[in-house]
């Protein structure tokens, strides 16, 4: 059997708790239970190992936001945007439960662009693509919910999603989750408002002529 998905299940567990350059190749090797030979066998850099190690955990990551987004529901009749809004909050409260976790160190991918901060790193790019990824399925499942403009409503959803995390990793999110759920509210008021049929405008008339016929 390959010890190669032991050994990248370790090292994300390793670097998200550690960071990257806190966490040895000697500290990798031992705690998945191979040699440093095996280890440099499947790859050749430590820094190919951080690579897939945060392409696994973007893939596990973005399934269970994506579960959580699309689980959410709405009444039957209800307004167009109305299942947008419930699929913004249904992700900003999938990421208040990520963030209030006992074993939460943040994102992995803020923290490994942080570590490996050139614009041109393959590990940061990398980071920006996982971001990037996030916020085009938010476009995409906020627009088939119905909601306005959803690629500027996406990037406001994301955003507020951002601080959600960076306040969970420098602190306790308890004291921000009414704050961000009321922020949620606001943003999505009036997305799942039924469209109203306003009657035209009358022509305008002429002093003395006769009103126009009905």
């Amino acid at each position: 059997m390959s010890k190669r998905p032991q050994l990248v299940e370790t090292a994300l567990r390793l670097f998200y708790r550690q960071g990257f350059h806190a966490t040895g190749v000697d500290q990798l090797a031992r705690e998945a239970g191979v040699t440093k030979k095996t280890l440099y066998n499947h790859f050749p850099t430590k820094e190919a190992l951080v690579l897939a190690a945060l392409r696994l955990r973007d893939e596990d990551f973005r399934a269970r936001m994506e579960r959580a987004v699309h689980g959410a529901k709405v009444a039957a009749g209800s307004p167009p945007g109305a299942l947008a809004a419930a699929r913004a909050r249904a992700y900003l409260d999938f990421l208040l439960a990520w963030a209030g976790e006992h074993d939460f160190c943040g994102c992995a991918f803020i923290n490994a662009s942080a570590e490996y901060a050139s614009a041109d790193d393959p590990i940061h790019r990398l980071a920006w693509e996982h971001k990037r990824l996030v916020l085009e399925f938010l476009a995409q499942a906020l627009g088939e919910g119905g909601a306005p403009a959803p690629e500027q409503n996406a990037q406001a959803v994301f955003l507020l999603g951002e601080g959600i995390i960076v306040a969970g990793q420098v602190g306790s999110i308890a004291p921000f989750a009414a704050a961000a759920r009321a922020a949620a509210t606001a943003l999505t008021a009036g997305w799942s408002i039924a469209p109203t049929t306003q009657a035209s405008p009358a022509p305008p008339t002429t002093p003395g002529a006769a009103p126009p016929a009905a």
